[in-house]
């Protein structure tokens, strides 16, 4: 810690201000890390171990300068701090955070560089989205999800399980949902519900007080008939937020908003809707997309495919447990050398 505060006085200075600054539970430690960074250090490098007289593992960095391991800990303390901010950790999360920047750590040092400062570039070019991506795709590799017969599979799984995600949205536009309205004043006091009939052939909807039960489907006085409705709109593109302006509440409901345009007469006509959450937004998109005859392409129809994909293939190999699955399929065997021969069913056998 001191040869870190000495040699390294900006680095150490922008570390202790970003923290104080943060709030007391999102503070990164510096103590606490520091005694854990040299521990795991000291168990990355063996250090305190008897050299091995066969071992052929060396590391050319270290040979490069005389305070190597305190300028080490000098880079790792930095990446320990980055680290904690792409992860958002608090206190809690300390013993997480931790086994990031060791995996960061070995990654990098597996990698044999030649010198501190190509160790601290290829350090920091492995962030925390990456470290969870290599570890899903390692997780992959390990249950033998990537074998091109698992990947060909999956492919043939996905339209009957689209097919499935379709289904589920429909039914949950049939369900309906409470949407508020944004007057003028930007109040959202005014409740309205719209659900979809169901022979899918109609929304219907209707304002509705608060605090009061969902409407049944005959008492809802508006209709607006699917094959009626031209396109879906989302975010900016929605006229009701376009209105706005740009304030920072707008902001919050670009996210959440979403429209569909129909003639009304010789006039275009538009149906608004200001979701209650983000997950209602994608079913809602997923379900009119789906109604309109477009690809459902959410953040939530990609995970719910992914899950599905991974539960489905799953079922389907619980069989072939412990064995293994060829890179390539069996060779098909040659052809008869003739096709002279049948068997006759009706023929009882003594």
């Amino acid at each position: 810690m001191l040869y870190f505060s000495r040699h390294a006085p900006s680095a150490y200075s922008r570390f202790v201000l970003e923290n104080s600054s943060r709030e007391d539970k999102h503070e990164c430690p510096f103590a606490r890390s520091s005694i854990q960074l040299t521990v795991l250090l000291c168990e990355l490098l063996r250090v305190g171990e008897p050299c091995s007289e066969t071992a052929q593992d060396f590391s050319p960095m270290f040979f490069g300068q005389d305070q190597s391991f305190h300028e080490l800990f000098c880079v790792s303390i930095q990446l320990l701090n980055k680290t904690w901010k792409e992860m958002r950790a608090t206190q809690e999360d300390f013993d997480k955070v931790m086994q990031v920047v060791r995996e960061q750590l070995a990654r990098t040092l597996a990698l044999k560089p030649s010198s501190l400062e190509l160790f601290r570039t290829k350090v920091n070019a492995l962030p925390y989205g990456e470290v969870l991506r290599l570890r899903q795709t390692e997780r992959l590799h390990q249950e033998g999800t990537l074998a091109p017969p698992i990947l060909e599979l999956r492919e043939k799984l996905k339209p009957e399980l689209m097919g499935l995600i379709r289904q589920q949205r429909l039914l949950r536009l049939c369900e309906g949902t409470l949407f508020r309205k944004i007057s003028s004043r930007r109040r959202q006091d005014k409740l309205w519900f719209c659900c979809l009939s169901p022979n899918h052939k109609v929304l219907q909807y209707g304002d509705v007080e608060e605090g009061a039960s969902p409407p049944t489907l005959e008492s809802l006085p508006e209709q607006l008939p699917v094959a009626d409705i031209k396109a879906l709109l989302t975010g900016k593109d929605c006229p009701h937020v376009r209105e706005k302006g740009s304030g920072k509440q707008n902001k919050d409901l670009y996210e959440l908003a979403f429209s569909v345009s129909y003639d009304h007469g010789e006039e275009e006509a538009y149906l608004n809707f200001i979701a209650p959450s983000k997950r209602e937004f994608h079913l809602w998109t997923d379900g009119l997309s789906a109604l309109l005859g477009s690809p459902m392409g959410s953040e939530q129809t990609r995970l719910d495919l992914e899950q599905l994909l991974t539960m489905e293939t799953k079922l389907r190999l619980l069989e072939l447990e412990n064995v293994p699955i060829p890179e390539q399929p069996p060779p098909i065997p040659p052809p008869p050398t003739n096709f002279n021969f049948c068997y006759d069913c009706s023929i009882t056998e003594p």
